[in-house]
């Protein structure tokens, strides 16, 4: 009968939370589980010897809800969520911290998710990111970006992308697979990591239900000890030496090897690149600390000369000699990415111009998505071999040397790719070197800095770009003829023969098509909507592209969010239904949407950074925005835009320039003509 009497009165939830010196935070913890909208669970609380007021505070709340266990001594986080496991009366187990905050339909939420879906042994939140005075500070990305359970296990081979606080679980599968008490740290990870090894489904609720405090007390500041990294490393590793001893060795196994290797190449890359840099910048340690920190890039462009770069760069140009395959072409493309960007449209342009010939191209770095592959033509070659490029380097290096010298006449082709500038100086002096620099002040102008001189020619899409390489070339004491090497080739668009007429309409649209890149600035576009909506200005705003966090919480519901767009057909749709391209930047070249914009006769408003203003003149075919401070900026966009919608005459002639520049200026056949005589030509 007492047995029954518990069945009955055992809740639904266990939340527990570990509980150690938490006064500060523990308040607010407490109070966001107790203000649940679910009613139905017990909130077990194990102090772990702490020696503040937690205690006490917890002892404050008069609710039958709550169950305080106070362990002997101190045990640590693991031992403690073990007792946890083994006290917890509820069917699902809900984790806590003291220091964050869930929000109220969390644990509604989780639990019905949990009862419509049987086969899922695990539930988690996205979360919020706040620093310790409750602020917002952004989100976590990896969280966000796995927002399924298929993409959750695709990613924890890599790291962990799910908040341990923000978990519901079924107690029966807790119970069998506990918290492993060797793993010091990451004890979550390591959870995951065997559940998902033995195939149990881990899913994630795609709402960020709870507030997650990051301060320098929190356990994972003080797990990470500055080194994430090899925290990763550690606990991958005892994972699989776990997996060995109970020979329980799978495909999924087999990617946390993976993972493990790359990550272990990749934290003694570092340390070697430290250990370069306080070499690189001065001997005398009483120095360093006044000598600036160089780039990452830019110190393996200067490592890329060392003794034990070049012997293993020989010993790959002796394997790339003798590989079976070769390339008729002789013409070999480098470019980073294929996934949706603007620079990534413009090199499938380029190498287009060259479909006849049958080019190779390689990407070298993880591109976020393949969408734009099938913008390149499908005669040439396409290779996406990132991982073997960057992380074999400086054998990939020497492979691709051996590979590219053996063929007669090659030309090499590089734009934004570390791993070209690298490749350069262990090519014959036969081969001919073009590089493109689609803006300066990207990063890659610095390190390719070092192999200016072995470049037989460099694009540059406008004429700024080329008076900022003069002074970089004059300021660093760059030999000041090979300026003349520079070639302006403007970037190309398709153009309507006819002006297309816009739908007269009572509010005008505003487009952004673009990344959610910081240099973007795309926060400044939701303050402008926000405003707008504020001021009554008859405005739409459309958002086009991968924005991820970069727009504000608060701004989303004025915005018309679209995603990513691939489809050339139904992005030309939304540039023909807008009337305002805006472009709110700290830095471009000239960007490829205000040539695709203007040709739909849409009016550019932009900030005026790098060779917009070249093409963008203010006041006939767009209007340019000093880039100054962000509020002075947002002030401005919502001035034009309540001119442009208040002066209906005024936005149909600077459509109507728009248009017409565009026809007269970006002429495809002019672009590829330029590309053919800098590259078959030579």
């Amino acid at each position: 009968m007492v047995a029954l009497l518990m069945r009955e009165s055992a809740p639904k939830i266990t939340v527990l939370m570990p509980l150690f010196n938490g006064e500060r935070f523990v308040r607010e913890a407490l109070e966001s589980i107790l203000g649940q909208t679910i009613t139905d669970f017990e909130l077990l609380i194990i102090d772990d010897g702490s020696s503040d007021a937690s205690v006490r505070i917890v002892g404050d709340y008069d609710d039958s809800r709550i169950r305080l266990i106070r362990n002997h001594e101190n045990l640590g986080v693991t031992a403690t969520l073990n007792r946890g496991i083994d006290l917890a009366r509820g069917e699902y187990i809900a984790r806590m911290d003291c220091d964050d905050i869930s929000l109220p339909n969390r644990l509604a939420e989780q639990a019905a998710y949990l009862e419509q879906h049987p086969d899922c042994a695990m539930v988690a939140v996205m979360v919020t990111m706040m620093d310790e005075n409750g602020n917002e500070i952004g989100a976590w990305l990896d969280d966000r970006k796995t927002g399924t359970g298929e993409s959750i296990r695709r990613f924890l081979p890599r790291a962990n992308c799910i908040a341990h606080p923000g978990i519901m679980i079924r107690k029966s599968i807790l119970s069998r697979y506990r918290y492993n008490e060797r793993q010091r740290v990451a004890q979550d990870y390591d959870l995951w990591l065997r559940m998902a090894a033995d195939g149990l489904v881990i899913t994630k609720l795609e709402k960020p239900l709870l507030r997650y405090r990051v301060h320098t007390a929190s356990i994972t500041a003080q797990s990470n000890g500055g080194r994430p990294d090899q925290k990763n490393v550690r606990t991958k590793t005892w994972f699989l030496w776990q997996r060995i001893a109970e020979r329980k060795l799978n495909g999924f196994c087999f990617k946390v090897f993976c993972a493990t290797g790359r990550d272990f190449c990749y934290a003694v890359a570092k340390k070697s690149l430290k250990a370069v840099d306080l070499n690189l910048r001065s001997p005398d340690k009483s120095q360093r600390a006044q000598t600036p920190k160089l780039d990452s890039d830019l110190r393996i462009m200067q490592l890329n000369n060392r003794a034990p770069v070049r012997l293993l760069v020989a010993i790959g140009k002796a394997i790339g000699t003798i590989l079976p395959v070769s390339n008729p072409s002789s013409l070999f493309f480098f470019f980073p990415f294929q996934h949706v960007g603007g620079a990534e449209k413009v090199h499938a342009d380029v190498v287009s111009c060259f479909a006849e010939q049958k080019p190779w191209v390689f990407f070298t770095k993880r591109s976020r998505n393949n969408r734009f592959r099938q913008l390149f033509p499908p005669q040439a070659g396409l290779f996406n071999f990132w991982p073997l490029l960057k992380y074999g380097y400086p054998l990939s290096v020497g492979i691709m040397a051996g590979f590219v010298n053996r063929h007669q006449k090659p030309v090499v082709f590089g734009s934004n790719s570390l791993f070209y500038y690298l490749l350069l100086p262990y090519l014959k002096p036969e081969v001919v070197k073009i590089d493109l620099l689609h803006a300066f002040g990207g990063k890659t102008d610095q390190f390719s800095l070092p192999v200016v001189e072995l470049l037989d020619h460099r694009v540059v899409i406008n004429g700024k770009t080329r008076d900022d390489l003069q002074g970089q070339y004059a300021e660093n004491q760059v030999n000041p003829q090979l300026i003349d090497r520079v070639v302006l080739i403007e970037n190309r668009v398709s153009v309507p023969q006819e002006y297309p007429e816009k739908i007269a309409s009572d509010v005008i649209t505003v487009l952004f098509v673009g990344r959610g890149a910081p240099e973007k600035r795309v926060h400044l576009v939701g303050k402008a909507a926000t405003l707008c909506r504020e001021k009554k200005i008859p405005t739409r705003f459309v958002l086009v592209g991968d924005l991820g966090e970069a727009l504000n919480a608060c701004d989303h519901e004025n915005c018309l969010v679209q995603g990513e767009i691939t489809d050339p057909c139904r992005l030309a749709e939304l540039y023909r239904q807008a009337d305002i391209l805006v472009i709110t930047s700290e830095r471009e070249g000239f960007p490829l949407v205000i040539m695709e914009a203007m040709a739909q006769g849409v009016v550019p408003v932009s900030t005026d950074v790098g060779g917009i203003s070249l093409h963008v003149r203010h006041g006939d075919n767009g209007m340019l925005i000093e880039n100054g401070q962000e509020e002075q900026i947002v002030a401005e966009l919502v001035r034009f835009f309540k001119l442009l919608s208040d002066d209906r005459e005024l936005l149909k002639k600077l459509s109507r320039n728009t248009f017409d520049y565009a026809r007269a200026t970006f002429d495809t056949e002019t672009f590829c003509n330029a590309y053919r005589k800098l590259l078959v030509n030579n």
